[in-house]
């Protein structure tokens, strides 16, 4: 067989690289190593590089070069639509004026066409109930249930739970029930009912789960015989189609706020991403982002296509938390099926951990424990304890064992 003469990661900054199921390692730093096994450079290939990466090259540790320009086409032209402004002016559905009249003003008999992402499934993710408060929720996962209109049932979206969709409120009987939030399905809807010339199709996970349904949406999308296509994630990389001159972020937040530190980057990266589908033809690309957050830095640094200030104050963070790429993290979670238990057991951890941290001057922090995000999952109650330091895995000393899973340097602390 021929030598391995270069190893290539394209999309490196991609959570997918990063294995969920033990053992948890991460397929780039793999490719790192390969790479040095066999003395051949290692190319991390990135429009939104990872920020660890980044730093790395910041710290001497890798080379960063740059491509300046688009390969093709030419620069997107980004709008922020704040939101609030358009609550106060009356608008409560899921589109923004801006974002409906760009729409409208497609030039269909010019092949125009548009993609518009929402990184959420379904047609209402709360149902509540307007007397009581009562809010459906999954009994597994203790998440709120999400409405599927297409299935006409309510999901949840981290166990695959379904549920018939209540006439009455469980808790107090009453009629009133509302459903709050929206996500693909709701946009779709939307879509139709205000643009009835306009061909619509949609591509999330409950289209993918159907065999060859994902392929069939694009190559529809992608001959014109669909005008817009509404998607998760799933829109934003990999769709290279001349044609789209306009991308919508229906809503930015959904995930710049979660209470995990890569939040704000996983959002600069899918909303660059998302506005990078645009303008890749002849005709100009124009990206409207809808946000009620645009003075938020990963909006900014979107908005204006110069990610340096916002890179700036992502590993400024790091390094005075002691974060990757300047420490190491290490997420301990257990899970057992009563909760007590489980509390009791991470408890129990993090007090060794502190104990044999200061016995040996480790420097290194014990937080927790916390409940996971997802408290509760294959019913087993979660809850995480996590070490930050030079060298945490020191301080643990090797695998601690059932119930214990480890992850060191997660993509996510939630």
């Amino acid at each position: 067989p021929e030598p391995l003469g270069i190893v290539v990661v394209d999309e490196e900054h991609d959570p997918a690289y990063k294995s969920d199921r033990t053992p948890r390692y991460q397929g780039r730093d793999v490719a790192v190593a390969l790479g040095g096994l066999a003395s051949v450079p290692v190319v991390l290939g990135s429009a939104t590089p990872d920020i660890i990466s980044i730093g790395l090259a910041r710290e001497g540790r890798a080379r960063h070069l740059r491509l300046h320009g688009r390969r093709s086409g030419a620069p997107v032209r980004v709008e922020i639509v704040d939101l609030r402004e358009e609550l106060a002016e009356g608008n409560r559905g899921l589109l923004s004026n801006p974002l409906a009249i760009a729409l409208g003003e497609l030039d269909r008999p010019a092949g125009d066409r548009a993609i518009l992402l929402i990184n959420r499934r379904g047609a209402a993710s709360v149902v509540l109930c307007r007397d009581c408060g009562y809010v459906q929720i999954c009994p597994e996962c203790q998440r709120p249930l999400v409405f599927h209109a297409t299935a006409v049932a309510l999901r949840c979206h981290h166990c695959g739970a379904s549920a018939p969709v209540a006439k009455r409120c469980p808790a107090c009987e009453s009629v009133r029930i509302r459903y709050l939030g929206g996500g693909t399905e709701r946009v779709e809807q939307e879509l139709r009912v205000r643009f009835p010339e306009l061909r619509v199709a949609r591509l999330d996970r409950d289209v993918v789960e159907r065999k060859g349904a994902a392929a069939r949406v694009i190559d529809d999308f992608t001959a014109g015989a669909s005008d817009v296509l509404v998607g998760t994630s799933l829109v934003a990389k990999g769709l290279d189609i001349p044609e789209v001159t306009l991308v919508g972020v229906v809503s930015a937040d959904i995930a710049l706020n979660l209470p995990d530190e890569r939040a704000a980057e996983r959002t600069w990266q899918l909303l660059t991403q998302a506005v990078g589908r645009a303008g890749r033809g002849d005709r100009p690309g124009r990206a409207i982002v809808q946000t009620y957050q645009p003075e938020h830095p990963a909006i900014v640094a979107v908005a204006s296509g110069d990610a340096s200030d916002f890179v700036d104050e992502e590993l400024d963070r790091r390094r005075r938390f002691g974060s990757p790429p300047y420490g190491r993290l290490i997420k301990l979670t257990v899970a057992l099926s009563k909760r007590e238990a489980a509390l009791e057991a991470a408890g129990g951890m993090v007090a060794r951990l502190r104990a044999r941290s200061s016995e040996t001057e480790a420097h290194v922090a014990v937080l927790g424990p916390v409940p996971a995000y997802i408290a509760r999952r294959g019913g087993r109650w979660r809850f995480h304890v996590v070490l930050r330091g030079p060298d945490p895995a020191a301080l643990l000393g090797g695998d601690p064992g059932a119930p214990w899973s480890v992850d060191v340097d997660p993509e996510s602390l939630l």
